[in-house]
């Protein structure tokens, strides 16, 4: 019975929408980072279909009319954009250099990580994009040769641990700055932090979006140079 029904492609929309729903209402009443919609029904449903034996293919006949959207809903905050341009007008130069610096920052550590440990250059273009958004993640990783299934799991890894510790690193070391906030949540957790983002506000929204664009744009032109670089110690 559940093989039949979970071949439906209306038994992945529905899980996608009932567990989002069922997290918006316990975040409401319980705000624990373990109750933020995307990430508690993300939970659910692998627990759900690991206990269930439902293949991840028949989820995904439902799922993948989600995730089509992805991308317009991402363009979509160039709206938000544009009503708080201000702001990007006022402190251009602050939200720049912050998320140049933020890739920076991430491939240093990823060039000191490849060097220690020695990762080889399929495990180096698995890892590289994990912090841009999961269309231009795939394609930057399979272009690099990557394995791309597991940089799916990393991006997603990525977004997830963002959403969830974002806020509570804000509150302890009194990050209130909305620019700032949402700088943050875009450049290092891409559309997931940027849906916590939205919650917050609607300039962190709007910074949130740019930084997923201009991390991304930033990684693809940095990601063939950084391969040269390693390909000496591989």
């Amino acid at each position: 019975m559940v093989d039949i029904l979970s071949t439906n492609p209306f038994f992945g929309l529905f899980l996608i929408f009932f567990f989002y729903l069922l997290g918006t209402m316990l975040h409401k009443r319980w705000p624990n980072p373990l109750f933020t919609p995307l990430v508690f029904s993300i939970i659910c449903i692998i627990l759900l279909l690991l206990l269930l034996n439902i293949p991840y293919e028949n989820f995904n006949e439902g799922g993948r009319f989600v995730n089509m959207w992805i991308t317009p809903a991402t363009v979509a905050l160039a709206i938000k954009l544009e009503k708080n341009f201000d702001y990007l007008k006022k402190y251009y130069g602050a939200i720049l250099s912050g998320i140049a610096l933020g890739v920076v920052f991430h491939t240093i550590i990823l060039v000191i990580m490849s060097i220690l440990f020695r990762f080889d250059s399929e495990l180096v273009a698995t890892l590289f994009p994990k912090s841009v958004t999961t269309a231009i993640a795939l394609g930057v990783s399979e272009s690099l040769g990557g394995i791309v299934s597991l940089t799916v799991a990393i991006v997603v890894f990525t977004g997830v641990l963002g959403t969830i510790v974002g806020p509570p690193i804000f509150a302890l070391f009194n990050i209130t700055d909305p620019v700032a906030q949402g700088v943050a949540l875009g450049s290092g957790s891409h559309a997931m932090g940027t849906a916590k983002a939205i919650e917050l506000g609607d300039v962190q929204a709007a910074m949130s979006g740019l930084s997923i664009i201009i991390t991304g744009i930033i990684i693809v032109i940095l990601a063939p140079f950084l391969m040269g670089f390693l390909s000496t110690f591989f």
